[in-house]
């Protein structure tokens, strides 16, 4: 069975329930994308929004990119961290209802992540178990920040503690920079930002010892793990000068490369094959970003691009998210 492992759906009653609400306009990627950027994103929202949600749709393109089944995610920027906790609770399970109700509907081909309400951790263990015990999703998808939290800080050990116990992996997928005023310019709030942002998530979960405390977490990162992969010789020499980069952990960054998971979606067969070299066997999961621009559409032709090895290409196509998701 092929399956892509990064596919997104979209809520329409999330973005209904906001509707005239001011915040939106400060979430990262609203507040920092250029004018002329943002019109081809509304030009484009159409389209989208039939390849969200239709199943029609999505099985037709499912037939012209070559895969069997699909995971799917959220949408990024559906998580509005600003919310009050009651809010953005009720957030988080419009998203789940969605993403559960959508799989619903074939279930053979389709697997669905949630999300969770980040900024308030108290409150996160306890969506997470329900929505995996009540509504069968596979895991969740969050940002890679939460607000001013980040991964690292001890208040979320209590869900990532419950998340292993649930059996379920985390993905992380951010939308924009958190401090993204200089990446306006030519769409480098999501080309720039989204990979800058994926590498300071990683360095939270490594050097702030989230995965010294919880070995049995389950982490992959999108877009191939974003700057993290093809920073690490920087990241392992600043472990070796800097102290306070040893606090929490006795291992350098790579070491934990094998420890994290990823998804194919880096547009290049070459770094695909650097990816591979650098994180081994059994840890890359293919991936497309569908329906999104930004989303490779045929991920199939360009992982054989790649020319990895035979084994590591049929694993990577189906076996690694099979594990990953306890498909």
């Amino acid at each position: 069975m092929i399956i892509d492992a990064h596919t997104h759906t979209l809520t329409p009653a999330v973005n209904q329930r906001l509707q005239g609400r001011p915040e939106l306009a400060q979430v990262p990627y609203n507040r920092d994308i250029s004018p002329e950027s943002a019109e081809v994103d509304r030009a484009q929202f159409p389209e989208l929004g039939r390849r969200f949600n239709q199943i029609a749709a999505r099985l037709e393109d499912m037939a012209r990119m070559r895969v069997d089944h699909q995971v799917v995610l959220p949408a990024p920027g559906q998580q509005h961290y600003w919310a009050d906790p009651d809010l953005l609770v009720e957030i988080s399970r419009l998203q789940n209802a969605h993403v559960a109700a959508l799989v619903a509907q074939d279930p053979a081909r389709f697997s669905g992540l949630g999300t969770l309400p980040m900024t308030a951790p108290d409150r996160a263990p306890d969506e997470a178990a329900r929505a995996v015990e009540t509504q069968g999703l596979r895991g969740f998808q969050i940002d890679t920040r939460a607000g001013a939290m980040e991964l690292s800080d001890p208040a979320f050990d209590p869900l990532w503690r419950r998340l292993v116990a649930l059996d379920v992996p985390v993905v992380l997928h951010p939308l924009g920079f958190s401090d993204g005023a200089r990446l306006g310019a030519f769409f480098m709030v999501n080309t720039v930002g989204n990979p800058l942002e994926e590498v300071i998530a990683a360095n939270h979960l490594v050097l702030g010892g989230v995965l010294d405390r919880h070995p049995g977490l389950r982490v992959k990162i999108v877009h191939g793990g974003g700057f993290l992969p093809f920073l690490i010789g920087r990241l392992d020499h600043a472990w070796k000068r800097r102290p306070e980069l040893r606090r929490l952990t006795a291992q350098p960054p790579s070491a934990y490369l094998p420890r994290l998971w990823y998804d194919t979606v880096v547009f290049d067969p070459r770094l695909l094959r650097m990816l591979f070299d650098l994180v081994g066997p059994g840890r890359i999961m293919l991936g497309s970003d569908y329906p999104f621009d930004m989303g490779d559409d045929d991920p199939r032709g360009m992982l054989a691009a790649a020319g990895l090895p035979a084994a590591e290409a049929t694993a990577i196509e189906g076996a690694t998210a099979r594990s990953f998701f306890r498909l």
